[in-house]
C-alpha cells in the first residue's frame, strides 16, 4: 500500500508498505539468497509502478502479482505519539488488491503459490478478500501442505477491516487448520478471541492443531510453543523506541528466515526480537533497503 507518515501536523513522507509485504521484505533482508515473492494485485497508476520498484529494492519479487487496468493502490496514514505508538487510517475500499483470489485470478497463480516452501498470510490479508476468495485461498493453503510446503499465519487485526471481532474469528477458524506456524500478537488475540494471556493463546492454537506457535508480547518479548511445551523469550532490553510500526512484521520475517535456514525456534525468536528492536528505533514501517541503487 501507499504509506503516508506524518512528519509534522501538515507534512507527510511518502512510502510503500503493508503488513504482509513488510514481513516479505524483512524475510528477504534476513535471508538474501531466498526467492521471496509477494502475491497481490496492483493498479496501472504511477504509484503502483513506483510501489513495484520498491518491492525490487527490498529483494521481493512480483512474478505472481497481477496488474489491474484502471486499478490503483490502497493507502494508509500513520501517526505516532510521544511513546512511538502508532495509529492508522486506511483508504483501501476499492484498491486493486481486493480482487486477489477473485474470478480474474488465473488458476496458474494458485498452482504456483502452492508449489512454494512457505506461504505466509495475515489477518489483514483475509480482511480484504471476499468470502469466496477466502475459500479459494484456503484451498491453496491445503494444497501447499499436501505438496510438502508450510503455511505461516499472523492474525493481525485492524478493526476497520471487519464488521466485528467475531467475523475475524470466523475467518481465522477456516485458516488455522491449515497452519503450521502461528505468529499472533496477544494484543490482537485479546480483541478477537478473548485470550487473556499467552497461555490462553497457546492452548487455543494447540486445540486448532497448530504445531509451532509464537505469541508476540511487545516489550515483554514472546512465548514460543509446540504441542507439548512452551518457553518465554525476552525482548532486547532498553531498546530505543521511535516508531513501533512493523515491529511484529519484522519479527515474523526474521523468525521465518531463521527457521527456513535450519535454526531452532528459540534461536529464530531471538533473531526476531533483535530485528524488531532495530526497526522500532527508526521511523516508518521499513528500514532503508540494502539495495538502495534500485530505488
Amino acid at each position: 500500500m501507499i504509506e503516508l507518515r506524518h512528519l509534522s501536523a501538515d507534512r507527510l513522507a511518502l512510502g510503500y508498505a503493508g503488513d504482509a509485504f513488510n514481513t516479505a521484505a524483512y524475510l528477504a533482508r534476513s535471508a538474501p539468497t531466498m526467492d521471496v515473492q509477494f502475491v497481490s494485485v496492483t493498479g496501472d497508476d504511477p504509484y503502483s509502478g513506483m510501489m513495484r520498484t520498491h518491492w525490487a529494492a527490498y529483494g521481493v519479487g512480483d512474478t505472481y502479482s497481477r496488474v489491474q487496468p484502471g486499478g490503483h493502490a490502497g493507502l494508509y496514514m500513520i501517526r505516532t505519539d510521544d511513546n512511538g505508538e502508532r495509529t492508522f487510517q486506511h483508504y483501501r475500499s476499492d484498491s486493486a488488491a481486493r480482487t486477489l483470489f477473485g474470478p480474474g485470478q488465473p488458476g496458474s497463480i494458485d498452482d504456483a503459490i502452492a508449489g512454494h516452501d512457505l506461504v505466509y498470510l495475515s489477518g489483514i490479508t483475509l480482511s480484504i478478500l471476499t468470502e469466496a476468495a477466502r475459500e479459494r485461498l484456503v484451498a491453496v493453503l491445503a494444497e501447499t501442505r499436501r505438496r510438502g510446503g508450510l503455511v505461516a499465519y499472523d492474525g493481525n487485526y485492524r478493526p476497520s477491516g471487519w464488521p466485528s471481532p467475531s467475523s475475524m474469528a470466523e475467518a481465522a477458524a477456516r485458516v488455522l487448520p491449515h497452519t503450521d506456524i502461528a505468529l499472533p500478537s496477544l494484543e490482537d488475540d485479546r480483541l478477537v478471541h478473548g485470550d487473556r494471556s499467552a497461555r490462553d493463546c497457546v492452548e487455543r492454537l494447540r486445540a486448532a492443531g497448530v504445531g509451532e506457535i509464537v505469541v508476540k508480547l511487545g516489550p515483554e518479548g514472546c512465548v514460543i510453543a509446540d504441542q507439548t511445551s512452551s518457553e518465554p523469550v525476552p525482548a532486547v532490553p532498553n531498546a530505543r523506541v521511535v516508531d513501533t510500526t512493523s515491529a511484529g512484521d519484522a519479527f515474523n520475517g526474521a523468525y521465518l528466515a531463521a527457521r527456513l535456514t535450519g535454526a531452532a525456534p528459540r534461536s529464530a525468536a531471538e533473531a526476531g526480537t533483535r530485528l524488531a528492536a532495530e526497526v522500532i528505533g527508526h521511523p516508518g514501517a521499513l528500514l532503508p533497503p540494502l539495495n538502495r541503487a534500485l530505488l
